[in-house]
């Protein structure tokens, strides 16, 4: 009987125990759904902190030459020597090509310091591209590209001559002024000096119609483009004409325009005591 009793109570227990469970599990159920979490929303994903921004600042290199409006011609001085003119890299048309294929500066024939067409001609319109065949391996590239690469020490360009006639002032002095500013943004380090343009032989009655006014105006614009940009300036033209601003007879090729060997040597005397240094 009374084990009887004992496992009524049992059972009793159980099932009271089993009510109770139920009935907090229905309490819990409830209070989720109805009361809204009051703490600290979770961010969805792995939080790795604050995320630092950096500022990226973009460094102009500052110009070789700074322009003040005044012209930097180069005044004469001591001889600086060959090896002076060895230094100097050559970018340069048709009328001082024969650098390039004369043989007359220190590497001969097969001199790098001349940078030039594969023709021998630079046209006047194109001045803002220049394209050049590249003494190190040959290739057809940019001048500007060119100096990136080669980063010379000082640079003279004598461009201008090729196909100025008919070309407007704006036009000449803008690709100028662009081909200069791309080579001072390749090559920041390098001196760079403008030529003045030598004339042409009296009588000269070339295909391109080419005529002493249009050099002599050229050098004019050519003048307010070192102005301009800050670099060096050297006169070429004084030294290579004759008082009628038309090219030494002895100075000139048979064609009337380019410098033969005897002038191409007069203009390396003359760079060879005005100097930049």
């Amino acid at each position: 009987m009374n084990g009887s009793k004992w496992n009524a109570y049992k059972n009793a227990g159980w099932a009271i125990g089993i009510i109770v469970c139920l009935l907090a599990l229905c309490v819990g159920f409830f209070i989720s759904i109805f009361i809204r979490y009051r703490g600290e929303m979770e961010r969805s994903g792995v939080h790795l902190g604050p995320v630092k921004v950096e500022e990226t600042i973009t460094i102009e290199a500052e110009p070789a030459e700074v322009p003040d409006g005044s012209l930097r011609q180069l005044s004469e001085g001591s001889d600086a020597g060959q090896g002076y003119i060895d230094s100097l890299t050559f970018l340069c048309d048709s009328a001082l090509i024969g650098l390039r294929d004369y043989g007359v500066l220190s590497g001969g024939y097969a001199t790098t310091q001349v940078w030039g067409s594969s023709a021998g001609n630079i046209p006047a319109s194109g001045l803002a591209e220049c394209i050049i065949k590249y003494p190190g391996d040959g290739s057809e590239i940019r001048a500007a590209d060119a100096a990136m690469i080669a980063k010379p020490s000082r640079l003279v360009i004598s461009l201008g001559s090729d196909g100025l006639h008919g070309m407007e002032q704006e036009a000449f002095i803008q690709g100028y002024e662009t081909l200069i500013r791309d080579i001072r943004n390749a090559s920041p380090s390098t001196t760079i000096i403008v030529c003045s343009l030598s004339s042409i032989a009296p009588g000269y009655a070339g295909a391109d119609d080419l005529t002493s006014t249009d050099i002599r105006m050229a050098n004019e614009w050519i003048r307010q483009i070192c102005m301009d940009t800050g670099v060096y300036f050297a006169d070429l033209a004084d030294t290579l004409n004759d008082g009628a601003e038309t090219l030494v007879a002895d100075y000139a090729s048979a064609n009337g325009k380019a410098l033969n060997s005897a002038g191409l040597n007069k203009a390396l005397e003359y760079l060879r005591t005005h100097t930049t240094t």
